[in-house]
């Protein structure tokens, strides 16, 4: 077979394919059920996949709420809010990860309403204070000619349609390429990402939100927090859409 009718034949087998996947229902990325709208995940999944109770600082399981925190973090005179979604090591958790490890960027928008209803609903409780503003956290230009988007910009955006939020997306940089954080232990962490983030824009007296896509350690958020803070920026909570936090 010469090659000008192999390339005819494969140019009309992958104009079948986006035929027929557009004939199709859209379906759940877990449990493969139809869906009624849009693509994505089901409620059910969601729900299913969702972190629980836990602490809202250090992600330990908690038997009952209120209150909010475990015991070790009541004796803390200064924490931070960390509101997750999902559970990393839980059904939801390789959705998250497929959002950059197999460019997926269509997850975001279901798991980032999750995510949004329950900010709204501990701020309705008076447990969460409210920001001024979501600042994503950054990705280096490298990476994301190489990715084709920030996953911590895509949440930011999300969230703030959903929660009617101002997005602060060029106010913090990353000005220098460092290794990705998952193949790296305790001080590697924090010696990886010191002087990664540099700020460029002006917003000194902002108390904001910190966004990401996944929180293991907390390294890179409590860098950008560092840094934020440096130019007058107060980070009052980290939100993200899921947690490795003490759930191994």
């Amino acid at each position: 077979m010469d090659s000008s009718r192999l390339t005819d034949m494969l140019t009309l087998s992958h104009a079948l394919s986006s035929i027929v996947a557009a004939s199709l229902p859209n379906r759940c990325a877990l449990c493969q059920q139809p869906l009624d709208r849009g693509a994505g995940l089901c409620d059910v999944c969601l729900d299913d996949g969702a972190l629980g109770s836990v602490c809202l600082h250090c992600h330990r399981s908690l038997e009952r709420v209120p209150p909010y925190r475990c015991g070790a973090c009541l004796k803390r005179k200064r924490w931070r809010p960390v509101i997750s979604a999902f559970h990393y090591h839980g059904p939801i958790g390789p959705c998250v990860a497929h959002i950059k490890t197999r460019t997926q960027p269509q997850l975001v928008p279901p798991l980032a309403r999750h995510l949004a209803g329950q900010i709204d609903a501990l701020h309705r409780q008076g447990i969460l204070p409210w920001p001024e503003a979501l600042v994503p956290v950054p990705t280096h230009r490298a990476r994301l000619r190489q990715l084709g988007f920030n996953p911590a910009w895509l949440v930011a955006r999300a969230l703030a349609t959903e929660l009617e939020l101002p997005l602060l997306d060029q106010l913090v940089i990353k000005s220098r390429p460092t290794q990705l954080q998952h193949q790296l232990d305790g001080q590697a962490r924090r010696d990886n990402l010191r002087d990664a983030f540099g700020v460029i824009e002006q917003g000194e007296g902002q108390q904001v939100a910190l966004v990401d896509d996944i929180i293991t350690t907390g390294s890179t958020l409590k860098s950008v927090t560092r840094t934020l803070g440096r130019a007058g920026v107060r980070v009052t909570q980290y939100w993200t859409l899921a947690s490795a936090l003490n759930r191994r």
